[in-house]
């Protein structure tokens, strides 16, 4: 037993959120039939903990989406030899050419020369399907229309990795850097920023200028300790998408700019830092599958809690989980989420590991606003709600009632407001073949808190697993994009 345990590395510090949470579950159930009077307060704790966290979250998306409306009417005429280069790293598994192309496209589009500041290089891995095809589309179609157009192939067979974007991004980045040595071009490894995107992201036509003109614009001591996160829309195809599906992105969305970028939490699938952080920082570390959440605490760690998550005030889209047929979507949704939560509580994990290096205030910070965003909310918070809702009814004609109305309108007010960001993100940002109609909307907004509670049930059994079989069950599975190529 106990060579089971050290060799799957049970023990590790997201088992303290187990008691934590079914002590919450336990008490919301239970107090009110023990003590009622300290059962109703702890039930308006935590009614009142998620109708907080909404409303935190509705303030702050709405304060970030109108600074992204401003920064979207700007216009900015950058010069082709401008100062600071792009490195741009595209991980690929399976997914199809298309999408790909799609994603590369966007890259073309933006306001600098793509010829005289980009270098691209697309990441493939050994096992890829249909790799050599792959590989010969894309040389023939982009080799000459970037400064550097690379494509690299991950091997599978590299002792101490696991599979997956870290472990890939690590291997791309250090093989573009080995060709860049040898290239003789004024390119300054101390004005590269690197940017790294999935497979299945279509950049705002503005995003390298921005994060360029902030990176000049600002101290170098803060530069070279900035990742840099755009708000994250999932509206590929996303109209056409399940229920579960869509309401799923919807909420990512809102988790992103409403809580993840305002409170530091960490950087999510489509971000930039500069390229000596990622050096210093012995780029990706691979053995862990979550590369985007890992690399903004190992970053917080190489700079000893000096990183700083800046916000980037226009969208990026990003790809949904997609399928074939409604069964296989919701396949992939099961498998997206599992795989979300799990990569969250492992590096909630690592954020423990190195307390001493990255110091209290920052580890306090960390574990906090993983606990709250991971742990509770999006673990917990609805069963633990819907668990107390016995002594909403016990009380609501006798002890103060109109906190428990309140209570109970913040949530739908929330749900229709996430739904009113994406209508408003589809207009203002003319994605017309986004459009959903009112009916759908109102089909979809009923259905919300099944899909948040199955959201719950999923996170905290997978906390679960991950408890009982440690590191083996924290790997990349990466997610169908099929569906995605019916787009645009």
């Amino acid at each position: 037993m106990l060579n089971y345990m050290k060799n799957r590395q049970i023990f590790r510090w997201y088992l303290l959120l187990l008691p934590t949470l079914w002590g919450i579950l336990f008490l919301a159930g239970h107090l009110w039939q023990v003590n009622p009077e300290k059962g109703y307060h702890f039930s308006i704790m935590i009614w009142g903990l998620q109708a907080s966290l909404m409303l935190l979250m509705i303030v702050l998306s709405g304060y970030f989406f109108s600074r992204m409306l401003i920064e979207n009417k700007k216009v900015i005429t950058v010069p082709n030899k401008a100062a600071t280069k792009h490195l741009i790293i595209i991980p690929c598994f399976e997914e199809p050419i298309e999408v790909i192309q799609q994603s590369i496209e966007s890259i073309l589009k933006q306001t600098i020369n793509a010829q005289h500041n980009i270098i691209l290089n697309i990441s493939f891995e050994a096992k890829s399907p249909n790799l050599n095809a792959s590989k010969h589309t894309l040389k023939g179609k982009y080799e000459t229309r970037f400064y550097l157009f690379n494509i690299t192939v991950h091997p599978s067979d590299i002792e101490n990795e696991i599979p997956g974007k870290c472990s890939n991004e690590r291997f791309a980045v250090k093989q573009v850097l080995a060709m860049i040595h040898k290239l003789p071009h004024d390119f300054n490894l101390n004005h590269i920023l690197l940017t790294v995107m999935d497979s299945d992201t279509l950049l705002h036509r503005r995003y390298l200028e921005y994060i360029a003109h902030d990176y000049e614009s600002i101290p170098e001591t803060i530069g070279e300790n900035a990742i840099w996160q755009a708000a994250l829309f999932y509206n590929w195809n996303l109209n056409q998408a399940p229920f579960f599906t869509r309401i799923t992105a919807l909420f990512r969305t809102i988790w992103m700019i409403g809580f993840n970028i305002p409170f530091q939490v960490h950087s999510m699938s489509v971000y930039s830092s500069s390229l000596t952080l990622c050096i210093d920082n012995d780029f990706f570390d691979p053995n862990y599958q979550m590369e985007d959440m890992h690399y903004f605490v190992s970053t917080m760690n190489t700079r000893k809690g000096k990183v700083r998550l800046r916000p980037v005030y226009l969208p990026v889209i990003c790809g949904p989980t997609s399928g074939d047929n409604w069964q296989e979507e919701l396949s992939e949704w099961h498998r997206q989420t599992k795989r979300w939560s799990i990569g969250a509580f492992e590096v909630f994990h690592y954020i423990c590991t190195k307390a001493f290096n990255m110091g209290l205030m920052i580890t306090s910070r960390l574990t906090l606003t993983m606990t709250l965003l991971y742990g509770i909310f999006q673990s917990i918070i609805f069963f633990a709600t819907l668990i107390a809702i016995p002594i909403w009814h016990h009380y609501q004609h006798t002890n103060n009632p109109e906190i428990w109305y309140v209570l109970g309108l913040i949530p739908w007010i929330f749900i229709v407001w996430v739904f009113c960001i994406d209508s408003l993100f589809i207009h203002f940002f003319h994605l017309e073949k986004e459009k959903v109609g009112l009916l759908r909307n109102l089909i979809h907004i009923c259905l919300t808190p099944f899909v948040l509670l199955s959201y719950n049930l999923i996170s905290f059994i997978s906390l679960h697993n991950l408890a009982i079989n440690g590191k083996s069950v924290c790997k990349h599975d990466p997610s169908e994009k099929s569906h995605l190529n019916r787009l645009k």
